[in-house]
């Protein structure tokens, strides 16, 4: 038995959508008035770890810092030492930033980010110190959507998804400018166990602004099984990518260039010397002026937060490592 019948025209939907239409379209006219005005903050995407680490970093790159220490690289270079720290070893003699980052932005990231600094503080920089973990050695391809969301930042322009009709709409209606500029202030809790360690993405990236852009790792290692393959290699596919990392080494600076370390349960047999065998070649395909061969192939499996990363404990120690290490081309970089 039927109760009700609904009948719904062609007009009627067009009252319907014209009803929803409407104010969609004056928020779209005010979120691109206000962006093309600058009355809305510049786009800052930090919606997850991954992006707020590449908006500190990209945000610290052109920013005036002084810094004559620069480090650049992944993720193990990001959380495997103290900026903070290592000033302190110094007793102030050297300003450090660090721009270590991800793997997925690639050598010619790492170049643009170094550029921009450069670019930001001329003639400060004394020591540009690369430090990748021997995983992004064997050819860590570049992904896309953190190269475009390093260059969107650069160009002020607001990152958002073209590829799809979704994407399509919040770009039209003005949504992405709104998520980018206005939401991201707002602050985001992050997963765990960043979460528990950090609190808020507005956290993290105040704990990379008191620590010169180093971060940790909140992990602790333990051994099991799927953690990956150890059988590290220096890819050819690499070459190009030193060029352009090379190439954007300021003239007042030397390059220095180091590979972090493993787990020593983790690492296979007679690691040390395919440590050493790949960090002399990848000297020479960057035209290194120093390498740091005295830096430690593996760590006891105590100081590691995961298999590419060093917890806090190791982190603290490596500092001390680094900064003993670095100790003969202190001087010799100074102009």
């Amino acid at each position: 038995m039927k109760s009700h019948t609904y009948e719904l025209t062609l007009a009627d939907l067009g009252r319907l959508l014209g009803g929803l239409l409407v104010p969609m379209v004056g928020f779209a006219a005010i979120m691109r008035l206000g962006a093309g005005a600058g009355m809305l903050p510049l786009p800052r995407p930090n919606f997850d770890v991954d992006q707020t680490i590449l908006t500190h970093q990209a945000e610290a790159s052109r920013s005036l810092s002084g810094a004559d220490r620069l480090f650049i690289g992944d993720s193990s270079c990001l959380m495997d030492f103290s900026g903070k720290y290592l000033e302190e070893i110094n007793g102030g003699s050297h300003r450090v930033i660090n721009l270590g980052s991800l793997s997925y932005l690639g050598l010619n990231g790492y170049a643009a980010l170094l550029s921009r600094y450069a670019a930001a503080n001329p003639g400060s920089l004394r020591t540009v110190v690369v430090l990748v973990h021997p995983e992004m050695l064997r050819g860590v391809a570049p992904v896309s959507d953190y190269l475009r969301l390093l260059s969107d930042y650069y160009a002020g322009a607001d990152p958002g998804d073209a590829s799809t009709f979704q994407g399509q709409l919040c770009g039209l209606f003005g949504l992405d400018i709104f998520r980018n500029r206005l939401l991201s202030r707002v602050p985001l809790p992050l997963p765990k166990p960043y979460g528990q360690y950090y609190g808020f993405n507005a956290d993290l990236d105040e704990f990379m602004n008191r620590h010169r852009g180093s971060a940790v790792d909140p992990g602790q290692y333990g051994r099991r099984p799927g953690q990956g393959n150890a059988e590290y290699r220096l890819s050819p596919s690499w070459q190009d990518g030193c060029l352009a990392l090379k190439a954007a080494v300021p003239p007042s600076a030397k390059l220095v260039i180091g590979i972090t370390p493993v787990p020593a349960s983790f690492a296979p047999p007679n690691y040390a010397a395919r440590w050493k065998e790949m960090l002399d070649q990848w000297a020479q395909w960057m035209g290194a002026d120093a390498q740091l061969t005295d830096l430690p192939p593996t760590l006891p499996d105590s100081f590691f937060a995961s298999t590419t990363h060093l917890n806090e404990a190791g982190a603290l120690r490596y500092t001390a490592i680094l900064a003993k290490c670095l100790e003969p081309y202190a001087e010799s970089a100074v102009k």
